[in-house]
């Protein structure tokens, strides 16, 4: 059962619309200098071994999962965004992010404006805040996937020096990205108001939000289970994946980050302290198939599918036991 109450109660409601189901959690928000920090914690006791949080894998927010009416009007297909991004020399990955990110942008332009978007409870600027630069040294701990291609460098000029060219190549890639957005705006512009166009800066903040939180699955949510996804990554190299944001799951921070923050046990409210354990991973991560006995009397099973990819989940499990106001942490293993 999901934590209702608070900041987030929207988020939670539309958690529990969308079929995402886990232990009573709740979202602690604390901040690193300027950098805002979201983290999820237990608000019950969790057993090792225990199923944390499930979410369909269609509740996702991904290039398989975004379609038809879901996506923004203003974003081109992700077939055509990404020819565009990488004739001009941007990776595969990177693009997918990149649209995701215009999804984002576009998507919070609409709700500004008081249109209707299915996912609209995920854009809100307590689960959204604005971050800050990723390229600056202070900041670089918020962002995991920046801070393990750091985490063997030492030497504070190499990593200036590193920083400043992801930079440059960051804001080369959103000037080409708002590009594209552009030119499909003037394509159809009685279909696409300018007023639904993103700036490069509300694409940016988009961007560092999928920089952060955006967990890499596989397309078709190809099922890691009995094994973790680190280990499904691992032993399928050439597996295709897709940066998505996963409701819920995407909070959970990786232990390379920031140190931990906790609450008094039982307290899901009070001024969060500082946290005296170690912030090793407790949690993994798995893609399943769901599926269900076909009655009480019989071991035989059936799958569910209604539609495509319906019965695939995304699931995090403990691998330890977890206390009351406990912060949860998984190692992405991407």
């Amino acid at each position: 059962m999901l934590n209702a109450g608070g900041a987030f109660s929207g988020f939670w409601e539309w958690c529990a619309q969308n079929g995402i189901v886990s232990k009573k959690l709740f979202i602690r928000q604390s901040m690193q200098g300027l950098m805002p920090l979201l983290s999820l914690h237990a608000d019950q006791p969790i057993g090792a071994g225990d199923v944390v949080l499930s979410v369909p894998y269609l509740s996702t927010l991904n290039a398989q999962t975004v379609r038809g009416d879901l996506r923004p009007v203003a974003v081109p297909s992700i077939r055509v965004m990404c020819r565009f991004l990488q004739r001009r020399g941007v990776d595969i990955s990177t693009a997918r992010a990149l649209w995701l990110a215009s999804c984002l942008a576009c998507a919070t332009r609409l709700v500004a404006q008081g249109h209707e978007v299915g996912f609209a409870p995920l854009l809100s600027s307590s689960l959204l805040p604005k971050l800050p630069s990723p390229f600056v040294e202070a900041y670089v701990g918020g962002y995991p996937a920046i801070s393990d291609a750091l985490a063997g460098v030492a030497d504070e000029p190499v990593r200036r020096a590193y920083l400043k060219d992801f930079e440059t190549q960051v804001r080369s890639q959103l000037r080409a990205t708002h590009a594209i957005l552009r030119f499909n705006q003037r394509r159809h512009p009685s279909r696409i108001p300018l007023t639904l166009l993103p700036t490069v800066d509300e694409l940016c903040a988009a961007y560092r939000t999928v920089l952060q939180r955006s967990v890499m699955l596989p397309v078709d949510c190809v099922p890691s289970s009995p094994g973790d996804l680190a280990d499904l990554l691992e032993e399928r190299q050439g597996i295709d994946v897709l940066p998505s944001l996963v409701p819920g799951i995407d909070i959970i921070r990786s232990p390379t980050g920031y140190p931990p923050v906790t609450s008094v046990a039982g307290n899901s409210s009070g001024t969060p302290i500082a946290g005296d354990e170690s912030n090793a991973a407790n949690c993994s991560l798995h893609t399943c198939v769901q599926s269900d006995f076909i009655s009480p009397g019989t071991r035989r099973r059936v799958l569910l599918e209604t539609e495509p990819l319906s019965n695939r989940r995304v699931v995090v499990c403990s691998t330890k036991e977890i206390k009351v106001g406990e912060e949860l942490f998984l190692s992405y293993g991407s």
